[in-house]
């Protein structure tokens, strides 16, 4: 769907459904030497329909297989004759309406309808069948029977909205089909919901976490011809935002403002958070002077997505102020609030700060809860004061706040950061006691401690426990691998250990080409090491500045200058500038080897460089 399309369409105005059943379409007779026609109803009424009512009823309910013998049980003009085929239908339709849509079924395939703008079943019949259908949250048939062409029912607007709404509430797996259905109705019989019942479509969506119903409802809506609301407009720029398409959301906001629809907070601050996630504060601003000149007041969770926007982006200073001066203004922030502060002063390394609001939310009555507690566990952990940590962490405990998977992959991180593997391990083993997964966070977390301290095998061991437990490694998992082998002369299992990474679907750091070349080098296998640099250049992979001045030193070591200066001249082709030990290294050894151009090309080593 186009913008222009898309703005135009909304803001259109159009007349409320109108309601009719119309279809030029025929089923196929299940049984051709059956049919008959409806023109038969024109014959004399039997004597007493209710009588034979009651006993096309009895076949039915005795007979499990009744469909193979009504017709030879009861006349033709008997079955077809209005009253006792609506007497029928509703009884049916009142206790059993499965089996009322199998007589639908049966009429409909063995008798042709000659009037395709009327159904079996009169609308009041229709509705009760609808109705029972939908009481026993019997929604795909119901949705099977709306869809039948030519139709076999025809419930009139107040139940099909009664319908609609019901399922829209109750079961949002079934949002694809009923939307199949509406679209359906629209199309066959000009039928379509009210504008509350379309937000509510809207709403359900949103909330089974469906952007793509949204646009979807929003089209069929369309071509209903309802025009949409504030309502509408918020929904809209919701499932813009969760696509990320925040341009967008911003353009129909704009738009909608200045037709005088303005949504309400809650789509505005959708909106907010994303511009705010991605520190785009001119935006936010505009978003808030818009809000407040449109009436719609910011509240505390608007502040609340700029503050968190703030502090994510390193921006904490700013963020205090912010959350300084909704205090002042008389909002009361809470625990929330607070602990989005004290995280982003702890990532700042700001601990005095941290624990000043930490005593001032604790001043309010306000408990800290597990998240506020976590981030200052992980702000200790990460300064490297594992005590405070480890006392923080046990007061956690002693407050009532359970221990959780992130709270011990926290403790883990900061005794793996600090070369305690001892404690985490010991944490790591009494996870499972205490009824935490170890997720490939945590298994990630200890590999790459395993690594830090030179404890290789270790961390194989891990990583082969986390194929084992079923859980899919990431490139988190792979990298310090590749880098501690390659580091120990192992370069030949971290190319392997590459290639099962690349074979899972993964794609390897850039850096894990440079850990190759350079562990190639400590071998004095120069060959590979060039080898592994072409490969990189290749695929526009830029080697590290440290890795292509290992190569040329070990090159040069080699006595191969020539080399040297081939791989000097690729760099120098993609941007690289040398630093001055790189260039004395060459300078060094053409001069021990006199080489006889050594001037031209020291020369043009420095004009390139």
């Amino acid at each position: 769907m186009t913008k222009s399309h898309f703005l135009s369409s909304f803001f259109r105005r159009r007349s409320h459904f109108s309601y009719s059943s119309s279809s030029t379409h025929f089923l196929p007779f299940t049984s051709p030497h059956l049919t008959r026609s409806l023109s038969s109803t024109t014959e004399d009424p039997p004597q007493n329909p209710e009588v034979t009512a009651r006993e096309v009823l009895k076949t039915i309910l005795r007979r499990p297989r009744w469909e193979s013998t009504l017709l030879s049980d009861f006349p033709e003009s008997t079955l077809l004759h209005p009253a006792c085929r609506r007497l029928v239908l509703q009884s049916l339709s009142s206790a059993h309406p499965l089996l009322s849509m199998r007589y639908l079924l049966f009429l409909s395939s063995h008798f042709p309808n000659p009037n395709p703008t009327s159904s079996l079943a009169d609308p009041a019949t229709s509705s009760l069948l609808l109705s029972s259908l939908s009481r026993s949250r019997f929604w795909k048939p119901a949705l099977l029977l709306l869809q039948s062409n030519p139709p076999l029912c025809v419930p009139n607007p107040p139940c099909l909205h009664s319908f609609f709404f019901l399922l829209l509430r109750r079961d949002h797996d079934l949002l694809d089909e009923a939307l199949d259905a509406i679209s359906h109705l629209h199309i066959h019989s000009n039928f379509s919901l009210s504008l509350p019942a379309w937000n509510y479509a809207l709403r359900a969506s949103l909330k089974s976490g469906r952007a793509d119903l949204v646009w979807r409802a929003y089209e069929i809506m369309m071509k209903s011809g309802v025009a949409g609301n504030a309502s509408t407009a918020g929904y809209l720029i919701r499932a813009f935002c969760k696509e990320g398409r925040l341009q967008e959301a911003y353009m129909l906001l704009r738009d909608a403002a200045r037709n005088g629809i303005l949504p309400n907070v809650v789509a505005i601050n959708a909106l907010i958070s994303g511009f705010s996630r991605d520190g785009n504060y001119g935006k936010v601003s505009e978003l808030l002077h818009l809000m407040i000149a449109g009436g719609r007041m910011p509240d505390v969770f608007t502040y609340q997505s700029v503050i968190h926007g703030l502090c994510q982006t390193g921006m904490a200073e700013e963020g205090f102020r912010i959350f300084n001066e909704i205090k002042v203004r008389g909002y009361a922030p809470g625990v929330v609030p607070y602990t989005t502060m004290i995280d982003g002063f702890c990532k700042m390394g700001r601990m005095d700060d941290a624990w000043e609001l930490w005593e001032e939310m604790m001043g309010k009555g306000m408990e800290p809860n597990e998240y506020t507690y976590n981030a200052i566990v992980d702000a200790y952990c990460k300064a490297g004061d594992m005590e405070r940590a480890r006392k923080v962490y046990e007061e956690m405990r002693d407050k009532g706040f359970k221990e959780s998977t992130v709270s011990c992959n926290t403790m883990i991180a900061g005794f793996c950061l600090h070369g305690m593997m001892g404690d985490a391990v010991k944490m790591f083993k009494e996870m499972p006691a205490k009824g935490f997964e170890c997720d490939v966070i945590t298994y990630n977390t200890l590999i790459q401690g395993f690594c830090k301290v030179g404890r290789i095998e270790e961390a194989m061991e891990l990583y082969h426990e986390l194929l084992s437990v079923g859980l899919e490694p990431s490139v988190s998992t792979y990298t310090p691998l590749i880098e501690a082998m390659c580091e120990e002369g192992n370069v030949i299992e971290a190319t392997e250990l590459k290639r099962s990474m690349e074979a899972r679907g993964l794609e390897p750091l850039v850096c894990t080409n440079d850990y190759v070349i350079t562990g190639f080098c400590k071998l004095g296998k120069v060959e590979e090491g060039m080898t592994w640099l072409l490969y990189m250049l290749g695929n526009n992979l830029k080697p590290k500045g440290k890795t292509v001045h290992t190569l040329v030193e070990s090159l040069c070591s080699h006595g191969r200058v020539d080399d040297a200066l081939l791989v000097l001249n690729a760099m120098f082709e993609i941007g690289y500038f040398l630093g001055s030990s790189i260039c004395s290294t060459v300078v060094n050894k053409l001069c021990r080897q006199n080489h006889h151009h050594a001037d031209e090309i020291l020369e043009e080593i420095l004009v390139r460089n």
